[in-house]
């Protein structure tokens, strides 16, 4: 094999590799490792997932109707913003499934 057909296959591992390597440093579990002195407690993180979770409920609630114009999705959607300034996304999702729910009541 010739020696540039070696460096060039040696690059390419090192490049495979370490890009691994980096997508998994950055993993949440991975930095409460890193820092385990002051990682998050086991209901911590719990609570942190629950709050990730309802980001999404979030999303979904603010765009279930992808293919037409929702003027109650996009006002809850407005409004989501501001409230998640103020309040965790938990709290923010049950008040804006209320809202939809009570403007789509009374459409």
């Amino acid at each position: 094999m010739s020696k540039k057909l070696s460096t060039l296959i040696t690059l390419i591992l090192l490049l495979v590799f370490s890009t691994v390597a980096r997508s998994e440093s950055f993993h949440s579990s991975a930095i409460s490792k890193r820092y385990s002195d002051v990682a998050m407690t086991p209901g911590e993180v719990k609570f942190a997932k629950m709050q990730g979770e309802c980001l999404v409920g979030l999303k979904e609630l603010n765009f279930k109707k992808k293919e037409n114009f929702d003027a109650i999705a996009e006002w809850t959607n407005y409004r989501t913003i501001s409230l998640l300034e103020q309040f965790p996304p938990c709290d923010v999702l049950v008040m804006m499934d209320v809202a939809q729910k009570k403007l789509r009541e009374a459409e």
